[in-house]
């Protein structure tokens, strides 16, 4: 084999790797979203649950809702998702919301 031969073996394996590493990084983050996306249904049943079971043993808002997230933050890896303290706080807060409007007694 030439030298040129060499040279251009050597530029088309480095400009293959070029295009192919920040592919290969952009499918990892894609496969961590997904892999979030496909847990969220899980993890809003399972706030609902811990909601429900707050209701029953806490006597404040407050002292339900820090029981639900402390619940939720142990139980972080078999969710296999990262935990957003502040988007769980929301949901709560919005299931808290809806449940008001929902079961006012007229």
């Amino acid at each position: 084999m030439e030298l040129m031969d060499i040279l251009n073996l050597i530029l088309a394996i480095v400009t293959g790797l070029a295009t192919a590493i920040p592919l290969a990084i952009k499918l990892v983050e894609y496969i961590k979203i997904a892999a979030k996306e496909k847990n969220w249904g899980t993890l809003m049943q399972l706030v609902l649950k811990l909601m429900a079971e707050a209701e029953d043993n806490f006597a404040t808002g407050a002292e339900r809702e820090d029981f639900v997230i402390d619940s939720i933050k142990a139980m972080e890896s078999t969710l296999n998702y990262d935990i957003d303290e502040e988007a769980i706080r929301a949901m709560i807060k919005a299931v808290a919301d809806a449940s008001k409007k929902i079961n006012v007694k007229k």
